[in-house]
C-alpha cells in the first residue's frame, strides 16, 4: 500500500467524528486520497446538517458548503451518500471501507453508493473481481448484475461456471496475519462515536432500571474482553 494510502486510512479514523472544515481540509488535498477527502467532506457536511438552524433548508446548506470545497449543492448530495456508505462498509465489511479509502478499489463514489444497496456477498464478488481482473469497474458491474437477475429467474436450474468469468482468478486469498485486527482497529471508532452520542443525548435520570441494567452488563462484557485483548497485546 502506498504511504498516501496508508496516510489516508489513519486519517479518516482520526477526523471521521471531528470532521475539518473547507480550509484545513484542503490543506491536505495532497497528502490524501481524492477518496478519502470525498469522504470526510460528507462526514463535515453531515455533521453541520444535524447542527443547522432549523430555518436553514438542507439543499441550500449543501449548495452553501459546495463552494467551499468546490463541488454543486447536488454533488455535496452525492458525497453525503457516499460517506454513509463508506460508513455502512465500516460497520459490516471494514476491509471495503479502507480499500476504498486507501484508493486501491477503482470505485469511484456513485459505484460505491450502488454496492451499499446490494447484499454483501455480491459487493465481495465484485470488490474480488475489480481486485483479481483488468474489466472495467462499469463492465465488472453490468455483468455482475447480469449474472444476478440470471439465478432470479424462475423455473432455470442453476448453472456452474467452473472457467467462467464470473469467478474469482484467485480461488484462495493470500493469508494475511494483521487482517483480523486491523479490521476490528477500524471498528471501534464507530463504537466510540455511538457512545458519544449517548452521553450528550441521554438523560440518565430518566432511564428505566431494566435500560441502565442491561447496558451495564454489556459494557462489563466488552470491557473483559477488551482487557483480555490488551494482555496478549503486550505479552507478544
Amino acid at each position: 500500500m502506498s504511504i498516501i494510502g496508508e496516510n489516508s486510512i489513519k486519517f479518516a479514523a482520526i477526523h471521521r467524528n471531528v470532521p475539518l472544515p473547507a480550509k484545513e481540509l484542503n490543506k491536505h488535498k495532497s497528502t490524501i486520497t481524492k477518496e478519502c477527502r470525498k469522504y470526510l467532506i460528507g462526514r463535515f457536511c453531515e455533521c453541520t446538517k444535524n447542527n443547522r438552524n432549523a430555518e436553514e433548508r438542507v439543499r441550500d446548506l449543501y449548495k452553501r458548503l459546495g463552494q467551499g470545497f468546490g463541488y454543486t449543492g447536488a454533488g455535496i448530495k452525492n458525497i453525503v451518500t457516499y460517506t454513509r456508505a463508506i460508513d455502512h462498509f465500516y460497520i459490516t465489511e471494514p476491509s471495503i471501507a479502507i480499500a476504498v479509502l486507501a484508493g486501491k478499489s477503482r470505485l469511484g463514489y456513485r459505484n460505491v453508493n450502488k454496492l451499499a444497496k446490494m447484499d454483501l456477498s455480491e459487493v465481495k464478488k465484485i470488490m474480488e473481481r475489480l481486485a483479481d481482473e483488468n474489466e472495467s469497474v462499469k463492465t465488472v458491474f453490468e455483468e455482475q448484475k447480469a449474472h444476478h437477475e440470471k439465478k432470479k429467474k424462475p423455473g432455470r436450474p442453476k448453472l456452474k461456471f467452473p472457467n467462467s468469468q464470473y469467478t474469482s482468478v484467485k480461488d484462495t486469498p493470500p493469508y494475511d496475519p494483521d487482517a483480523q485486527i486491523t479490521s476490528l482497529t477500524y471498528t471501534i471508532p464507530p463504537w466510540i462515536s455511538t457512545v458519544d452520542r449517548v452521553f450528550t443525548g441521554t438523560d440518565f435520570i430518566k432511564i428505566s432500571p431494566n435500560a441502565r441494567s442491561k447496558l451495564a452488563k454489556k459494557l462489563t462484557e466488552l470491557k473483559d474482553i477488551a482487557e483480555s485483548m490488551i494482555e496478549i497485546l503486550n505479552l507478544q
